[in-house]
């Protein structure tokens, strides 16, 4: 008997410890995920000191800003070439060279040196995550959404961080107990991850992965920004100020913008020519000259705000753009700016060779490595109406197309073709074309793990997530499987919501469909006035020093 009541007390003690590790075993089975976001942390140095960085609010006026008199002295520096020497002689680089002696002053720490380094040391965030999970830690326990964000410098080259994110990944397996976990990527993010699964992918320590909104594949405007591929047309840039006030009117983020004033100069340039009807010779040479502007300017603000040497942005220019980009933004080949930044270009041009230039073979080796990927995109926005490709669909910074790896899409405000669409359904295809019948998913790269959401703009996320943890938490899901949300949906700026797209539900913001009426006298009469009355009130600020110079640049 009391080797009976022995085995039983043994037993039960034994159940007693085990019941605890059981449950920590089931807690432990959901797959831990990281993730990566894009730029916007604010960047500090090791000695607790903020860098400022572009598109940072800036004030350039008031009582902490610059005072009258040096605002005046700014913009007639920078004037002075534009006039005597560029609209005069056709000579634009002096004008280029005054912008950026003007503008750089204003943001000293936002550029990295000529090797794509910091300037004032290793760049980190104030928080740098490095100890995010405790040594000590040793339950398994959730960030918000099971989620742990890997902080890092996104100005550096995306390989600058992919030992440390390895690190990083190690950590959370060991204090998970897990053996891999699932990533996500948002914006610039997917760079980062991109070049982490291009050099560790091979190990198999990432399970599920999801490019959101990502742009290793191209960000339409800064590919053409990068490589001075500027256009001027007055009905895309109509649209855009439909753009602009809807999202102001909401709250959101504009995206990149070119600011009010020096949007207010071109557009209603372009309107005034439209709406008079000149010829179209004196129209061309009108655009010629917005070009010419473009290229002297472009580059000019790209080294004054510190994008021309950070290197993530430059994962954004596609492989066929990347050569011209370089010879506008460093000079050509053998000049001495170019030697001298062959530090920062050979960064460039290590991701370049690494992933971008043969993103087919990139994507081929994730699925030898058993890792299941899927893209999130969004569209109903246009990029910036200065460049290229502008009327691509788009979340207001990178295209569906590139987002989705090869989606085929109509112009903004289009359908593709009723031909098209037959030739797709006659393929057993036809359940990739959206409702709208803008958007045909079967050529993206995965069609059957792609999801969209339309009229919805860069920043908007929330509505997504539920769909994102399904996916990186399951196995193998596809479109088919995952129920908390459909391939197709649409935004509700309303509720700030995501619905599935129906044929009843998915119209274009007005401002996209709105029709341009043809020249009438009363049209070009108020044209003609509007652009006077643009040029007086801007000329009347000038002079009052009430001119808000952060808006211009």
């Amino acid at each position: 008997m009391k080797k009976l009541i022995s085995l039983f007390l043994a037993l039960t003690m034994l159940f007693a410890v085990m019941a605890p590790a059981a449950s920590v075993s089931a807690a432990n089975e959901r797959t831990p995920i990281v993730y990566i976001r894009g730029n916007g942390d604010g960047l500090y140095y090791p000695d607790g000191t903020l860098c400022v960085a572009q598109f940072e609010e800036l004030s350039l006026g008031g009582d902490d800003g610059l005072d009258k008199d040096t605002i005046i002295e700014t913009v007639v520096n920078i004037l002075k070439p534009f006039v005597l020497e560029g609209m005069l002689f056709d000579k634009w680089d002096n004008y280029g060279r005054a912008i950026y002696d003007e503008l750089k002053p204003l943001f000293p720490d936002a550029g990295l040196d000529y090797n794509g380094n910091p300037t004032k040391g290793t760049g980190v965030l104030k928080d740098t995550m490095d100890k995010s999970i405790a040594a000590s830690q040793s339950a398994y326990s959730y960030n918000v959404n099971g989620q742990y964000a890997f902080a890092y410098d996104w100005r550096l080259s995306p390989y600058d961080h992919v030992d440390r994110l390895h690190d990083y990944i190690l950590q959370v397996l060991k204090v998970t107990g897990q053996n891999q976990v699932s990533m996500y990527a948002r914006c610039m993010g997917g760079s980062l991850l991109a070049a982490y699964l291009e050099r560790y992918g091979h190990l198999k320590l990432v399970k599920n992965v999801i490019f959101c909104d990502t742009l290793q594949n191209e960000s339409t405007l800064f590919s053409k920004a990068f490589s001075g591929q500027i256009e001027f047309d007055a009905k895309t840039i109509e649209r855009y100020a439909g753009q602009v006030d809807f999202l102001g009117a909401t709250g959101d983020g504009v995206g990149f913008t070119f600011g009010d004033v020096l949007y207010e100069i071109v557009f209603k340039t372009m309107d005034f020519f439209n709406q008079i009807n000149v010829t179209d010779k004196a129209l061309e040479e009108i655009e010629v000259l917005y070009s010419k502007l473009g290229k002297a300017l472009m580059p000019a603000l790209l080294h004054a705000f510190g994008m021309a040497t950070q290197v993530n942005y430059w994962t954004e220019v596609n492989d066929k753009d990347m050569d011209a980009a370089l010879d506008l933004v460093f000079g050509k080949e053998g000049t001495e700016y170019r030697v001298k930044y062959k530090g920062l270009i050979d960064k460039i041009l290590y991701y370049r060779e690494h992933v971008s230039s043969d993103l087919d073979a990139f994507y081929k080796s994730l699925e030898d490595n058993n890792i299941h990927y899927g893209f999130i995109a969004k569209y109903g926005f246009m990029n910036m109406p200065l460049v290229k490709d502008a009327d691509l669909l788009s979340d207001s910074l990178v295209s569906l197309t590139h987002c989705t790896f090869g989606a085929t899409t109509a112009p903004i405000g289009q359908k593709l073709s009723e031909d098209y669409i037959a030739a797709r359904v006659a393929e057993g295809k036809g359940k990739y074309i959206a409702p709208d019948k803008q958007v045909d998913l079967s050529t993206a790269r995965v069609p059957d793990r792609t999801w969209i959401l339309k009229n919805a703009h860069h920043d908007v996320i929330d509505c997504l997530e539920p769909v994102i943890w399904e996916f990186l938490n399951g196995t193998n899901e596809t479109i088919d499987t995952v129920t908390s949300g459909s391939q197709f949906m649409v935004f509700d700026y309303n509720t700030l919501t995501a619905s599935k797209m129906t044929e009843d539900n998915c119209a274009d913001y007005e401002w996209i469909t709105r029709p341009v009426e043809e020249p009438t006298t009363e049209t070009r009469l108020a044209a003609f006035m509007r652009f006077f009355t643009m040029i007086f009130d801007f000329i009347a600020k000038f002079f009052r020093g009430e001119l808000d110079f952060s808006e211009i640049f």
